[in-house]
């Protein structure tokens, strides 16, 4: 991948701080970030167009993280998935098969580190 690509990011979180900081900081880092409120509004977005990374919690209305993964995973999506949450985020990674976990509350560079290592084919990029 070009060392010039932008990453595009679907973060799906019911915690509307929690996206605004989120959002910011990937975007101080030029990826282009989406957001949703929860697993359905997630679904609807990435039928909607493409993704490198999801960034996901587990615990949201209406859809919650775990049943988000599952679906998308049915659907054939292979999208990298980055877990979120403050609880349980590293056993509900190896739960699920998704490549990383993030713990909250987190470090925006971190954040911005892991989604990056992520969008390169979870080559690290310095």
């Amino acid at each position: 991948m070009p060392e010039s690509h932008n990453p595009r990011v679907l973060l799906i979180d019911d915690d509307r701080a929690l996206l605004r900081m989120a959002r910011l900081a990937l975007a101080s880092d030029a990826m282009v970030v989406d957001t949703a409120a929860d697993g359905v509004e997630g679904l609807e977005k990435l039928a909607a167009a493409d993704f490198d990374v999801i960034v996901l919690d587990l615990q949201m209305p209406r859809m919650d993280g775990r049943e988000f993964y599952r679906e998308m995973r049915s659907r054939g999506y292979r999208t990298p998935v980055i877990i979120l949450s403050a609880y349980g985020a590293e056993t509900a990674r190896k739960e699920l098969g998704a490549e990383c976990a993030v713990t909250k509350p987190f470090d925006p560079a971190s954040l911005i580190r892991v989604v990056r290592s992520q969008s390169n084919g979870g080559a690290e990029q310095s």
